[in-house]
């Protein structure tokens, strides 16, 4: 049976749990006027009239998918005022829609505004119950998903500058309604919800009314399950850091260490790698794609796998995991003015000069406007020190620069002659001599050239 009392003993592990939270911890609720969010603001707002108890605030978010939208958020305003509650709308826009779908983009969009938005030390509570857990396991299920999947959602979680918590996870939604009704209390309702194309509605109308007609206490079950899930799950996490003690080195994964594991724990590192860089996972025909073209690549070849703007590649015996390149469209040169920094395309940082040590470029000897151009092939250069000219391509080989960075490493030329390629290296011709004021060329922001075990 749900109350704020029963509530509160359970957040603090007074009935057997884990406790989850503090009872004077800053929280934040995320308040989207449904009954589930309703409840939980309202048993929070009431706790925290009890001497040294919860700060609570309320943050709605406003998709603007419906045009109901500003009077929900009114609505919510009405709530928080009414509890003496703090509160904050946030406006967000829905992206990306035909490529993961209604649900996910608004998931997503709703989230990346709580990160933004939680304080430090805070924490977000949202309103999941044990009905939604359910749900969610159905639908991980339906798209074929693993072990961390199927676990569906956590009770708690690190997020943003604080933490995530799900209070009323082991409450079922008819326990949130009754307590809701006997207390007189208003919410809304999104007629969206009746929407049979969306496939949590259809899971929640079709198929778990059905199954609680025959198992009444399914979503209590299912949390059961879901926990011993998430049990298996931390387990193979811990596995995964046992095997990448030996396998990453910074941000890299060495192909040896993953040839030599079974193909269940190959698979297992590659998720925890590519969850750690910060990608999410791809699916099980992609990894086992992603997986053939990694291994069993010829020593000479670096193959690309791409998905959700990822992309993997291999080199020199070690894999790498990074963020899609943007496209790189400069085929004309960049005018450079040399008194202000010059921001490069396709996210490369910028290049800006600046007063530099003796031995750097002859400031006499630079014009007014340099001109920034990216490889054609074919270049040549006689490096500061160096006897002699070499072509770049050797270069860079020899400094072991990643072969997908090559050609984007901004030539510097004044007229047709090459000055410098980015800050690694500058032509002896333009090199300063003793005495002579010297300025140098700064590269900020410049992307990891050598990959994540080390840099130049």
């Amino acid at each position: 049976m749900f109350s704020p009392r029963e509530l509160q003993e359970r957040v603090q592990g007074k009935s057997g749990g884990r406790a989850l939270l503090p009872p004077d911890a800053p929280v934040c609720v995320a308040f989207s006027g449904g009954l589930d969010s309703t409840v939980l603001l309202h048993a929070f707002a009431r706790l925290a009239t009890e001497p040294n108890s919860y700060r609570v605030r309320a943050v709605h978010i406003d998709h603007g998918l419906h045009a109901d939208s500003a009077l929900w958020r009114d609505h919510c305003e009405r709530q928080a005022q009414a509890l003496q509650v703090e509160f904050t709308s946030i406006r967000v826009a829905v992206i990306g829609i035909d490529e993961v779908g209604l649900e996910a983009a608004a998931r997503e969009a709703r989230y990346d505004a709580f990160a933004k938005e939680l304080r430090e030390g805070e924490t977000l509570l949202v309103g999941h119950h044990a009905d939604d857990q359910l749900e969610t396991m159905l639908l991980a299920l339906m798209r074929g998903a693993g072990v961390l999947g199927l676990g569906a959602m956590q009770a708690f979680e690190p997020f943003a500058r604080g933490a995530l918590l799900r209070p009323l996870w082991d409450f079922t939604r008819a326990d949130l309604e009754r307590w809701a009704r006997a207390e007189g209390l208003h919410w809304l309702t999104d007629p969206s919800n009746t929407n049979l194309a969306l496939d949590r509605n259809f899971i929640r109308h079709r198929i778990v009314s059905a199954l609680r007609e025959r198992w009444p206490a399914a979503a209590q079950t299912a949390l059961r399950s879901s926990q011993h899930l998430q049990e298996a799950w931390r387990a193979l996490e811990q596995l995964a850091q046992i095997d990448a003690e030996r396998a990453i080195q910074g941000e890299c994964l060495s192909v040896a260490v993953l040839t030599a594991l079974n193909p269940e724990r190959r698979r297992n590192l590659l998720r925890y790698w590519i969850r750690r860089r910060g990608a999410r996972a791809p699916s099980t025909r992609k990894l086992a794609g992603i997986e053939h073209d990694m291994l069993a690549a010829s020593v000479d070849r670096v193959p690309c796998a791409a998905w959700d703007g990822w992309e993997m590649r291999r080199h020199r015996g070690w894999l790498y995991c990074e963020k899609k390149l943007p496209a790189l469209e400069a085929e004309q040169p960049i005018e450079w003015p040399i008194h202000a920094p010059l921001q490069l395309p396709a996210s490369l940082g910028s290049l800006r000069i600046s007063p530099g040590a003796q031995g750097q470029l002859s400031a006499a000897k630079l014009p007014a406007t340099l001109t920034v151009r990216f490889r054609v092939g074919g270049e040549t250069l006689q490096p500061a020190g160096h006897a002699i000219h070499h072509k770049l391509k050797k270069l860079l080989q020899a400094s072991a620069i990643l072969p997908w960075w090559r050609e984007r490493l901004p030539l510097i030329y004044a007229g047709e002659q090459l000055v410098a390629v980015g800050d690694l290296w500058i032509a002896a011709e333009f090199a300063a001599h003793d005495g002579e004021p010297a300025v140098s060329i700064v590269w900020e922001q410049r992307p990891a050239l050598v990959g994540g075990r080390s840099n130049i």
